[in-house]
């Protein structure tokens, strides 16, 4: 789930909405119930002005003797009461006495204003008074309640103060519970929605695997036409592109095997001819010509045809691979550096990548005298570099070298061989992978080839 969230489209438009839409759904859970619960505060700020006006009276007409009972009995959850030798309500949190609060209070109290204090905590709203209370810890957790919201200290005339609070019900805000709620019910219906969608979207996975196979150059099936109307749209598209690609491989395949058959009637018949002609340089020049012709054939022949298509991808041991290819090179006596104690699974078409590991090593044997093969991987791709102390490759040539038929003059002698088909050969086959090939000059002299083969 929470790759799909990272990698996917959907997955990272999702999280957008979750984002966007989870600020503004916390947002608007906090404004109301901010606003809900400042006004029930202000109403239960007004109750405690009243309620400690009425017991400070009551007290006064009480004997002392029942002033505790009468204190527990109207002490609840919401409001203490207590007779105390100090002032609950400093002077340093005393409430300004144009305050509405305080005129109510000094009106309904017995006492002389100098005698009346009242601090009212900044509690209108909540994140403001939290920051203020974490400076003041003492007040944060309190022994007999919650958070002090108002405190109310009348002092009597034996010199001590009834003192009054009102608690909240939670050292949290009243907004962190609905909000939770809010926010649970938000990710859960994200979730759905993320289900949803993966349902909905799963036919383009199997179109994305489809394509990436065809990309490979393998056959594929028919994708089932399913899904929203686009998506059904989409896949029937990609259905006649496979069909038309598929028919398009194999009409080149049949007139390619056409024209081998019919080139290769003629050229065994002036074959037949020659070797009756007499003995001496021009025979054996004519000879050479035909070998050189079907040498042609058959090698554009194998490149048009594109063997890789034909084979299945399978995983092998790549660096057993390469190694055993090397070892082959070797005893036909070619100079090959390589550390073959590796191990490396990797999905390929053997054959074909062996062909073209083998094209490009045999090139660097050829034209530098030695090869040395070095193999990397990382999470993302696979780097197979083969080099040699050769003359190298002009910097203006090192991409036209992969053009069909091009041999180049002075550094890549003729004498060597070949029609100029190896590197067209290998890069088709390392693009049938989904891979790539760069040549560079080393600094040192030589020419250094990198195959890249992606991990997926």
């Amino acid at each position: 789930m929470m790759r799909y969230l990272r990698q996917s489209l959907p997955g990272r438009v999702i999280v957008l909405l979750i984002l966007a839409l989870g600020i503004v759904n916390a947002t608007t859970v906090y404004i109301f119930f901010e606003e809900r619960s400042r006004a029930v505060r202000h109403s239960q700020m007004e109750d405690l002005v009243s309620r400690s006006a009425a017991m400070e009276r009551l007290l006064s007409d009480t004997p002392v003797a029942l002033h505790q009972q009468m204190l527990s009995s109207v002490t609840s959850t919401r409001f203490r009461f207590a007779i105390e030798a100090d002032a609950a309500a400093s002077p340093a949190e005393r409430t300004a006495p144009d305050h509405p609060l305080y005129r109510r209070l000094a009106d309904l109290a017995s006492t002389a204003p100098a005698q009346t204090r009242l601090s009212i905590s900044p509690r209108y709203y909540w994140c403001y008074s939290w920051v203020q209370n974490l400076l003041r810890p003492n007040l944060l957790f309190d022994a007999n309640g919650g958070l002090p919201l108002a405190t109310v200290s009348l002092q009597r005339p034996d010199g001590l103060w009834l003192n009054a609070v009102l608690l909240s019900p939670t050292n949290l805000p009243s907004w962190i519970g609905p909000l939770l709620v809010a926010l649970g019910l938000f990710a859960l219906t994200v979730t759905v929605v993320v289900l949803i969608v993966r349902h909905v979207t799963a036919p383009l996975a199997a179109l994305t695997q489809a394509a990436d196979r065809i990309g490979r150059g393998e056959t594929t099936e028919v994708i089932a036409e399913q899904g929203p109307q686009d998506m059904r749209h989409t896949m029937r598209a990609f259905n006649r592109m496979r069909e038309r690609l598929e028919r398009f491989v194999r009409n080149r395949t049949q007139m390619m095997a056409a024209i081998s058959h019919d080139l290769r009637t003629p050229l065994t018949s002036l074959r037949l001819h020659a070797e009756f002609l007499p003995g001496g340089p021009e025979r054996d020049k004519m000879l050479c010509i035909l070998g050189e012709m079907q040498g042609m054939i058959d090698a554009t022949l194998a490149f048009t045809r594109e063997d890789a298509v034909q084979e299945d991808s399978r995983n092998v041991d790549l660096a057993a691979l390469i190694g055993s290819l090397c070892d082959d090179l070797q005893a036909l006596g070619l100079n090959i550096t390589y550390d073959d104690n590796l191990r490396m699974p990797f999905l390929c078409r053997p054959v074909s990548l062996r062909r073209a590991l083998s094209n490009l090593i045999e090139n660097a044997c050829h034209y530098g005298g030695s090869a040395e093969v070095e193999i990397r991987e990382d999470a993302q791709q696979l780097q197979i570099f083969v080099r040699d102390r050769g003359p190298g490759i002009a910097p203006a040539d090192l991409e036209r070298v992969f053009d069909p038929f091009v041999r180049l003059e002075g550094s890549r002698n003729r004498d060597t061989g070949g029609i100029g088909l190896g590197l067209a050969i290998a890069r088709s086959i390392a693009h049938a992978h989904g891979g790539e090939i760069r040549l560079r000059n080393r600094p040192g002299g030589g020419l250094e080839v990198e195959l890249q083969l992606p991990r997926s």
